[in-house]
């Protein structure tokens, strides 16, 4: 079983980075989806993005402010990685709760919804950069990258997981049901010749993140990679939430019909980002992109019963909003909102 069966039909939400400054401006606007999430005010410091924002309490990765960047030192990694374990396994793991500069819509948002009852009200959603993106993301002192180096992926896997824990404890203290999404933009095009990857580092990865998010109490977990990726691979890292960018990428997700299939009959849910970002028109209307995700659903119609799909799909935006307007990013969430809507109006 899975905490969102007692969501809403098509449920919305969002995946994490806003353009807004204001953050009671942000969750306002974040109010109005199914499951409100929190938001990465990305225009107001790079502390905000997704991997600066997730590296607190990992003692091992050293900030190079000045040049925005993030490095292993080697020489001292060996101590770095005791100090980590020391207190990893002392079970507390509020030791990766993220420091202020780089949590102010986080804050805001449990601000927000300890004094609304109603702002969810019954799920709300974090998100932490996925171990795989930040291990690519991360140099070593010596050059070579994160994603090498067995010991800094696993304690990245497990200290990521933990702070998914973490984060999904504080979402339960305010009496509501936890999401927490691991991003991983870095999987895009995972499975292609562009790609280093092993299926055994991936797994690995994501199976020791989403066993150690789901530690300390029941939580959904969902992963977002931005464009295409092995969702076959995906449907057996143990998540219960697939998400990606259906607007530009559903022709080639349906190309794992059996997979799919096994990931539903466990409980699984699909988070379909139908609604663009970068792509976005005004003159877009919600019928006629519930039309094009119909159509482009039809290879998995002799594998997966259309019903059980139905029951088992969410709607996101395709990405982030940070990048945009305020004004585009706006239109966007009231787009799919308005998506949702017209779905459980009709017959998909």
């Amino acid at each position: 079983m899975n905490i969102l069966d007692h969501a809403p039909p098509f449920a919305t939400l969002a995946i994490g980075s806003v353009p807004f400054l204001n953050p009671d401006q942000a969750l306002d606007l974040l109010a109005g989806l199914d499951i409100p999430a929190a938001p990465q005010m990305v225009g107001l410091s790079f502390w905000e993005d997704m991997i600066f924002g997730s590296v607190d309490g990992l003692p091992f990765i050293k900030v190079i402010e000045a040049e925005k960047r993030l490095v292993v030192e080697e020489k001292d990694l060996g101590d770095n990685l005791a100090k980590f374990y020391e207190d990893f396994y002392a079970g507390d793991f509020s030791f990766l709760d993220l420091n202020p500069k780089s949590s102010v819509g986080l804050r805001a948002f449990w601000a927000r919804a300890k004094a609304d009852p109603t702002f969810g009200p019954e799920y709300l959603k974090a998100q932490v950069v996925g171990p795989l993106t930040l291990a690519q993301s991360l140099r070593l002192s010596s050059g070579g990258s994160a994603v090498d180096d067995p010991n800094v992926l696993e304690a990245l896997s497990l200290g990521l997981g933990a702070k998914a824990a973490f984060l999904a404890a504080q979402i339960r203290k305010l009496g509501r049901k936890a999401i927490v999404f691991v991003d991983e933009p870095g999987l895009t095009g995972y499975g292609s010749a562009f790609s280093t990857l092993s299926a055994q580092t991936v797994l690995k990865a994501l199976g020791q993140a989403v066993e150690t998010a789901k530690s300390q109490g029941p939580v959904a977990i969902g992963c977002h990679v931005c464009g295409n990726t092995d969702w076959g691979l995906l449907a057996q890292a143990g998540l219960d939430i697939l998400n990606f960018d259906a607007y530009s990428h559903l022709e080639p997700f349906c190309l794992y019909p059996k997979e799919l299939e096994t990931f539903l009959a466990k409980g699984g849910y699909i988070a379909f980002g139908l609604v663009p970002t970068e792509a976005y028109v005004p003159e877009m209307t919600a019928l006629d992109l519930l039309k094009v995700f119909k159509a482009g659903l039809k290879p998995l119609e002799s594998h997966i019963d259309p019903d059980l799909l139905a029951q088992r799909t969410l709607f996101t935006t395709s990405c982030g909003l940070g990048s945009l307007k305020p004004k585009a990013a706006l239109a966007i969430l009231r787009l799919l909102a308005q998506v949702a809507k017209t779905a459980r109006g009709s017959t998909l």
